[in-house]
């Protein structure tokens, strides 16, 4: 039998991957890469789930998105966008989980703490994302940047506010100790 704590990271996990999918439609289209709050959902699961789960959310979208179903933004899914230039973003996505919730795991989670950890996560998604691009369309590592990550410093640091304000209030309602 389940206990009430395990039951409700369960719930809370299978919430945040909703939430997920959800925010990956949410997209403003440019050219290559779309500012998308993707970024803010990875930022929340990090925050609030323990690592493992959080790691798990993660791999069932990347599964969910690899089978065809059409939880990427702009409602894609598939193999192909699993290969695409900003594919490296999706796959960050793991990086930025596992980084942010570690760092939450041996800090603590105070607000400063969450702001580090998802600044050190969303820096690594937006590197790591860029980095594909230099790969996948031959760019240099200086378009790459320009492209897939300048543009996007300001919207990270917005998302990231909004996780920090957000996980700080719901660890405060809970009942339980979310990421324990």
């Amino acid at each position: 039998m389940l206990s009430k704590g395990k039951i409700h990271k369960l719930t809370l996990a299978g919430l945040l991957l909703a939430a997920l999918v959800i925010c990956s439609q949410i997209t403003i289209p440019l050219p290559i890469v779309p500012l998308t709050l993707q970024t803010f959902a990875i930022g929340l699961i990090a925050s609030l789930l323990p690592t493992l789960y959080a790691f798990e959310v993660v791999i069932a979208y990347l599964i969910l998105g690899a089978v065809g179903l059409p939880v990427f933004a702009g409602f894609s899914g598939g193999a192909a966008v699993l290969v695409s230039p900003t594919a490296g973003y999706l796959y960050s996505f793991v990086i930025y989980a596992l980084v942010a919730s570690l760092y939450l795991k041996f800090r603590g989670r105070r607000a400063v703490d969450l702001f580090i950890a998802n600044v050190l996560g969303a820096g690594l998604n937006l590197i790591i994302g860029s980095l594909w691009m230099v790969l996948m369309l031959n760019m240099s590592v200086k378009a790459a940047f320009m492209t897939g990550l300048v543009p996007f410093i300001i919207p990270a640091l917005v998302k990231v506010a909004l996780v920090v304000i957000i996980a700080s209030r719901l660890q405060k309602i809970t009942r339980f100790n979310i990421a324990a």
